[in-house]
């Protein structure tokens, strides 16, 4: 399958560069739901609008699109090239959600004091300021696993803390022991580097392009500093449980402009662009 979707973006990359077709081509690589990760591809250099907003497409004509846990409604692209407009509209299908009970957690982290939110606040907008950072790199499109272990918690969970229901849990958890090791699954600038967030512990932010960013979380050691540029393989940091943790995992968040996705759909998305591995 992978051979036959190669085959023919190749062949549909060819012939829009070429000019061999009048029209702009475009099409999505995933499904239109809830907490998706999008790849999609138009005529390179094209104008490319989404529900009006402008997306920046690579200059081969890839771009990313994420769409929230609880986005509804319709996309509807405008692809522009050279006078002649193409337009695609798709509704997003909802998904199905998990009940997550978490107990143990130390009482603070579940209702903190006044004081303590407002530390929390600050944080968010450092993170949030940390991924509206522009990264001037084409985005990749091959992303692999950064750490091994086991997936202890999914995306899109509601989760209830302590019997206090909170907001879903918008990343995927990988659990193993502290120490771990957590490598950059691709190339990226490091946006954000902290060494104690309240919620959060020690956490990394890394841009890879196209407001795309993908965030580690609960670290016990971080390798990076803010503004370094890293390889995909690098290691980052090592697995812990800082922050709002009651064991050691990696709180991993993908996400693109304001919206978290699913980062399980994102690596499955982005595999068809890895390189074909030779069978044995």
């Amino acid at each position: 399958m992978k051979h036959l979707f190669l085959s023919a973006l190749s062949l549909l990359t060819a012939c829009a560069s070429t000019g061999a077709t009048a029209d702009p081509v475009f099409f999505l690589n995933g499904e239109v739901r809830q907490g998706e990760m999008l790849f999609g591809f138009a005529t390179p250099e094209s104008k490319v609008t989404v529900n009006g907003d402008t997306l920046n497409p690579r200059k081969d004509g890839w771009f990313a699109l994420g769409i929230g846990r609880n986005d509804d409604g319709k996309l509807k692209f405008e692809i522009e090239k050279d006078g002649k407009i193409f337009t695609r509209s798709f509704t997003i299908q909802p998904r199905k959600w998990r009940i997550q009970r978490i107990d143990g957690l130390p009482q603070n982290t579940v209702t903190p004091t006044p004081e303590e939110e407002k530390r929390i606040a600050a944080e968010m907008v450092m993170a949030r300021d940390a991924r509206q950072k522009n990264v001037d790199m084409e985005m990749p499109l091959c992303f692999s696993m950064p750490a091994q272990g086991r997936i202890s918690s999914v995306y899109g969970s509601q989760r209830i803390l302590n019997g206090v229901p909170k907001t879903p849990h918008n990343a995927l958890d990988i659990a193993n022991k502290e120490g771990t090791p957590i490598i950059a699954p691709a190339d990226g600038i490091v946006l954000l580097v902290h060494d104690g967030m309240f919620l959060s512990g020690k956490t990394i932010l890394i841009g890879h392009g196209q407001n795309v960013v993908t965030s580690y979380i609960h670290l016990s050691q971080i390798n990076v500093k803010e503004g370094q540029n890293v390889k995909k393989g690098e290691e980052i940091g090592k697995i812990g449980m800082t922050g709002r943790a009651t064991g050691p995992h990696l709180h991993w968040v993908v996400s693109w402009k304001n919206k978290r996705v699913d980062p399980s759909v994102f690596l499955k998305n982005s595999e068809k662009f890895c390189p074909v591995q030779a069978e044995k």
